[in-house]
């Protein structure tokens, strides 16, 4: 399989997560992050370059700057449209980037045909498909959680309180930049009803509309001595009918949305560690790909539902780490490459391939460090399996 090389050493760039599309409507642009340094958390003073690569000169043309990134996420960005959602007209595209603003999280949108830049009231997670709004996150709060996903801060953890009624789930209006809270963390931790887990420090990450924008799916997770306990929850949109698909107790990783209703995990609910499908609010769990994908990794549907996409972390003793596709109608996988990341690129500096479709289904885009620098991968795939 022919890969290359989108982005250009000797500076890094990375894109960040896995299920969001980093293209412009054009496929010409894709988006990301620049930086002078790969190899250790971002620290509150550093600070990346936001940008596009062109993906025939692979130039980056730098755009702004923020600080509010990590190595694992980027600063997650989105092409947006907030006022008519035409995605089919370029000078109208805007993309999100998250931000700092006198200590506050926010998000800009820019428009990088016209170069103005608006301000939304909080840090993005993640864009509905079909509305002009986000839900938010606070990656300050994630920053005292789970460092690797958060981003860096003076603040004190002594600051972050364990299970607030102020803080949660953010709906973000991506027409006037307002943002309101839907769904606090408090809320949650009395729903799940577990016992064990009041008092205990908390919070929200991953967050997925589904593919009509009627439903989000979220992990809720609390800190325990060792590692944390995690549960998986779809709510709606504006913070209505809560229900809890996975409690606490049980293995839950990554996932994708295969229609408004099914849901793709990897998880330990029927037994062992591995993919499966199930509908919002059935728990009708059946394995996918088992025995043929592997147990864990960043998984998403093609644009046709057709394909799926995933890697894995690296394997020792070569540690190598793969990318597939997977064609759900014939249980076949095909590997696209697999990818040596030297050892020190473990916890918190590591390089998860997270994959991502671009929207017509016939490229693929990566993040890795195999060639020594952090940098982002192009496949094209042949189109026998487009």
């Amino acid at each position: 399989m022919n890969v290359k090389r989108l982005s250009a050493s000797p500076k890094h760039h990375f894109f960040g997560y896995y299920g969001i599309n980093p293209w412009d409507s054009t496929t010409r642009y894709h988006l990301a992050l620049e930086t002078d340094f790969h190899t250790h958390r971002p620290l509150p003073e550093d600070v990346a370059t936001v940008g596009l690569i062109h993906r025939d000169t692979h130039e980056f043309i730098p755009h702004a700057e923020t600080a509010a990134f990590n190595l694992q996420q980027g600063s997650m960005m989105h092409w947006i449209n907030g006022s008519k959602l035409d995605t089919r007209n370029a000078a109208n595209m805007e993309f999100t980037f998250n931000d700092w603003e006198d200590g506050t999280l926010v998000s800009r949108a820019l428009n990088p045909t016209t170069g103005t830049v608006r301000t939304i009231r909080g840090a993005i997670a993640a864009v509905s498909p079909t509305a002009p709004l986000a839900i938010g996150l606070n990656y300050r709060r994630m920053a005292h959680c789970r460092a690797v996903v958060g981003y860096a801060t003076h603040s004190e953890s002594t600051d972050v309180e364990a299970q607030p009624e102020e803080d949660g789930l953010y709906q973000l209006n991506l027409q006037d930049g307002s943002s309101k809270l839907v769904l606090s963390i408090a809320d949650v931790i009395r729903a799940s009803g577990d016992e064990r887990m009041p008092g205990k420090r908390t919070w929200f990450n991953h967050v997925l509309f589904n593919t009509d924008g009627t439903r989000l799916l979220f992990f809720c997770r609390v800190r325990r001595e060792t590692g944390h306990y995690t549960s998986l929850w779809t709510v709606n949109p504006d913070g209505s009918d809560l229900e809890m698909q996975i409690p606490f107790g049980y293995k839950v990783s990554h996932f994708d949305w295969r229609t408004s209703s099914r849901i793709l995990i990897s998880s330990d609910i029927s037994g062992e560690m591995g993919f499966v499908e199930f509908t919002d609010g059935m728990r009708d769990f059946t394995p996918l790909g088992h025995g043929v994908l592997p147990s864990d990794g960043h998984a998403s549907f093609s644009p046709d539902r057709e394909w799926l996409l995933c890697d894995t972390y690296p394997r020792a003793p070569e540690r190598l780490a793969q990318l597939m596709v997977y064609n759900i109608a014939e249980d076949r996988k095909v590997v696209l490459g697999e990818f040596h990341h030297e050892e020190q690129f473990v916890g918190d500096i590591r390089c998860d391939l997270h994959p991502r479709w671009a929207p017509d289904g016939k490229t693929i885009t990566f993040d890795s460090v195999h060639e020594g620098s952090r940098q982002i991968y192009l496949v094209e795939l042949p189109p026998s399996m487009e």
